[in-house]
């Protein structure tokens, strides 16, 4: 038998390596717990040529293992950002990653003077069983990061932090969340821990930026997913009804820039892919011993999702 276990990482692939180091770590109080090169088997993993190379960093807050953040800085390569000009509704990669706050407001004032841009002022929202501040903020790289504090129910944060927070959620955008619902679900065997749907009835400002004309006409609806039925470590799935935007599903690979891939650890991984196999799933990386820091030697494979989603899976040997 084979566990799914966490989203451990996901990979950032920067522009520039220092800038984006010292927001989270300088401004927002996360570590650095690794300073790496790619081994070259990682490099060929993600289909890069011979010349190429790459420098990583490990950020993680305090000692939370899963939700880290891998930053990814390539030399010697070509690229084009993965959501360049992005808005939330486009489809395709990963569209952000959210971070807790102790104070939104104070949080927007403050990156706003690093050069970050919001989609909007900070306003409250309900989302499902949730009652939260959030702001979609737009910085280096074309990214977009959610930066939230929970008031219902209520939720302590660790003092002395900008930024108290592993990655602990993220967002895609996707065609199809029926479809979405079935590949994760029913296919990779992820668990389904929340559905919701947020639609406005008047005009008003919205934190996805859509324009108040038209809001009224918008659903966003959308899946909350984790791989160990847990909320320490989820994503979520959304489709916006009643508005089109662009498909980046096909940037979304290295070395492009920008929200790259998730890397995810699984116990029992050559059970695992091989049920994956046989239910028809392609993959893009067939299971293979890679070397990864500080994990040493792992055994991993990597699929797309339908809207292009890069997924790592690799089991840790201790």
């Amino acid at each position: 038998m084979y566990q799914l276990k966490t989203i451990l990482e996901v990979i950032y692939s920067v522009g520039d390596m220092e800038k984006v180091k010292n927001f989270f770590c300088d401004y927002g109080g996360l570590s650095v717990v690794g300073d790496y090169q790619s081994d070259r088997t990682v490099l060929d993993f993600w289909n890069l040529d011979a010349s190429a190379t790459a420098d990583e960093k490990l950020i993680r807050f305090e000692n939370h293992v899963a939700g880290s953040l891998r930053l990814v800085k390539y030399h010697g390569v070509q690229q084009c950002h993965i959501r360049s000009s992005q808005n939330p509704w486009d489809i395709g990669g990963i569209m952000d990653i959210n971070l807790r706050v102790p104070e939104v407001a104070q949080t927007f004032d403050e990156i706003r003077d690093l050069g970050w841009h919001g989609l909007s002022d900070p306003l409250l929202q309900k989302m499902g069983p949730f009652e939260l501040y959030d702001i979609l903020m737009k910085g280096y790289d074309d990214i977009i990061i959610a930066f939230t504090h929970r008031v219902q129910p209520p939720l302590e944060l660790p003092e002395g932090y900008k930024i108290p927070s592993h990655v602990y959620n993220s967002s895609l955008t996707v065609k199809s969340l029926e479809e979405t619902q079935d590949f994760y679900v029913n296919k990779l065997g992820f668990s389904l821990l929340n559905a919701y749907e947020v639609k406005k009835n008047a005009p008003i400002e919205n934190m996805f930026n859509i324009p108040m004309n038209m809001i009224e006409d918008v659903t966003c609806k959308a899946n909350i997913f984790s791989l160990d039925g847990t909320r320490d470590v989820m994503f979520q799935a959304c489709e916006f009804e009643g508005v089109t935007g662009k498909d980046f599903s096909n940037l979304s690979v290295p070395p492009n820039r920008g929200l790259l891939l998730y890397r995810c650890e699984v116990e029992n991984v050559k059970v695992y892919y091989d049920s994956l196999l046989e239910k028809g799933i392609e993959m893009h990386q067939p299971l293979q011993e890679i070397f990864i820091e500080p994990y040493g030697k792992v055994n991993c494979f990597a699929l797309r999702s339908p809207d292009g989603v890069w997924w790592e899976f690799l089991e840790i040997n201790t």
